[in-house]
């Protein structure tokens, strides 16, 4: 929902609907720009909700469980994962199998964001991600959805789709998808880099 134009595939609020209650951090970012991480949204995101009893509603589960969790996210942005990005899948999962199998067998090998973050936590802690995970379930208030909330008096109501559910949605990202193509298109003309 940060991203603008992409009001198909993340199923964005209306604005009849934005009208009803105050909405935040709706199409502010530009799809294209790819360097907004998930420590730019909470470093956004939790001023907004520190002072009233907030509802946070949809989203990627990472941004999600970086406003409600304890879990490890650096202050500072990282140059290392867009490094590691770079590399081909394959050899990004291979990497992965080597230092942290566990990871590795839970992560899809076309996944490249989930497996270069778990390279770069390996990378930078010394530590596989999955030990980490499993400390963080393990620590007091933790559980299997992971570590101590943030905020422990919280009311955590989670959806899971289907699989149907989940074919429609992604059949909706062909039309997105389309829709972005021409301003692509057309930005690659001014932007040789793209």
């Amino acid at each position: 929902m940060v991203y603008k134009g992409l009001d198909i595939i993340t199923n964005k609020v209306s604005p009849q609907e934005q009208r009803l209650c105050r909405h935040h951090m709706i199409s502010f970012v530009d799809p294209l720009v790819s360097n907004y991480t998930v420590v730019d949204f909470r470093d956004k995101a939790v001023p907004v909700i520190s002072f009233d009893i907030p509802i946070v509603v949809g989203g990627t589960n990472y941004y999600i469980e970086s406003l409600l969790w304890k879990v490890l996210i650096n202050t500072k942005v990282p140059d290392r994962k867009m490094e590691l990005e770079q590399l081909d899948s394959a050899e990004l999962h291979r990497r992965l199998s080597q230092v942290d199998p566990e990871m590795a067998a839970k992560l899809h090998p076309h996944d490249k964001r989930k497996v270069a973050r778990s390279l770069q936590v390996f990378e930078e802690t010394g530590i596989p991600h999955s030990e980490i995970l499993q400390q963080q379930q393990e620590e007091e208030g933790g559980g299997p959805l992971g570590g101590p909330l943030k905020y422990p008096h919280s009311c955590i109501l989670w959806l899971h789709a289907d699989q149907a559910g989940e074919s429609r949605l992604l059949a909706g990202w062909g039309r997105a998808e389309s829709l972005l193509l021409p301003r692509r298109r057309q930005q690659s003309l001014w932007h040789p880099w793209v």
